[in-house]
């Protein structure tokens, strides 16, 4: 399938361009006057699409033999198994990251700018400059920040604060009440009135379908820079702190903390009022039912601690 139009340099991006933007020492082994055209697969390249290998060892050699691509980037390693056959590698200690700055740099998709026409904005509501609301969203009482991009079908609430440079998909839900219930004398639940806010930092991805509570008196917090994938679940009062990574269907629920830089796996569940230090790694499936220290990994029914290192 082809790749959008937008993804395309038609002209072609010089090799030393390309090197220019990965921001990290780059060697070149090969001819030095290619182009690029486009990103590609490895195995699915094509002549002027620059790709990237993540192999090592013999792997490498076997897949940046086979690869039609005109550029790779590698390791130095996978570039001294002399399997260049004619391409262009540029070596680096880290090929995907390189990859990664070179697609966001020349081939990221246009992003648009402005309010779909079907979106609702309250009038009290604070946009910044050139921030994107897609169809069907609705916007309250809130604050977006400069660059943020809101997908379709979205429902911000009131008192949310989401800073620059953010993303979030289709789907998600921020700011509405979280489960605070309490039993009264008859054993029937009276629920906690929600009067906090969100507050998001900027860099931050809430992926399609996260939902993200409301705190009760305080607000529930996203450090700048954390990532949460799909499905995932952030309960009211959470505090998570800046770079920090939560992955699919993760379950935090209530009044968590988290530290800077920590790994949330797959499928996880944090018991509500658990302290998890900066640093840590959460396993997949983990149920998180104490605090967690700073540096260690855990994992397991109920999560135990496996050593420093993820």
């Amino acid at each position: 399938m082809a790749l959008p139009e937008d993804t395309c340099s038609r002209k072609g991006i010089p090799v030393l361009d390309l090197c220019e933007a990965v921001d990290m020492n780059c060697r070149v082994l090969g001819r030095h006057d290619r182009v690029a055209h486009r990103p590609a697969s490895l195995d699915n390249a094509c002549a002027g699409t620059i790709a990237f290998c993540g192999w090592s060892g013999e792997d490498a050699r076997e897949h940046i033999s086979r690869s039609a691509a005109s550029v790779i980037i590698c390791t130095p390693e996978a570039g001294s198994l002399d399997c260049s056959s004619g391409k262009t590698l540029l070596l680096v200690a880290r090929p995907r990251l390189a990859f990664i700055r070179i697609m966001r740099r020349f081939f990221a998709p246009w992003q648009p700018v402005g309010i779909h026409p079907s979106a609702a904005v309250h009038r009290d509501a604070r946009i910044g400059q050139d921030v994107h609301i897609g169809p069907f969203t609705y916007v309250g009482r809130a604050e977006i920040g400069d660059g943020t991009i809101i997908d379709g079908h979205v429902h911000i609430h009131d008192g949310v604060r989401i800073g620059r440079n953010c993303t979030v998909q289709a789907n998600a839900v921020i700011g509405a009440c979280g489960f605070g219930l309490e039993r009264n004398e008859d054993s029937e639940f009276e629920e906690f009135p929600h009067i906090g806010g969100v507050h998001i930092g900027d860099d931050v991805l809430v992926s399609s379908g996260v939902v993200i509570a409301r705190g009760t008196m305080d607000d529930t917090e996203i450090g700048s820079g954390t990532k949460i994938d799909a499905l995932a679940e952030i309960s009211h009062n959470v505090v998570i702190g800046p770079d920090c990574g939560v992955c699919a269907s993760v379950v935090i629920a209530g009044s968590v903390r988290i530290g800077a830089r920590t790994w949330v796996s797959c499928g996880a569940c944090l018991r509500n009022g658990v302290r998890v230090g900066s640093d840590a790694c959460i396993g997949m499936g983990a149920v998180v039912t104490g605090d967690v220290l700073e540096g260690v990994t855990v994992y397991g029914v109920p999560a135990r601690e496996v050593g420093p290192d993820r």
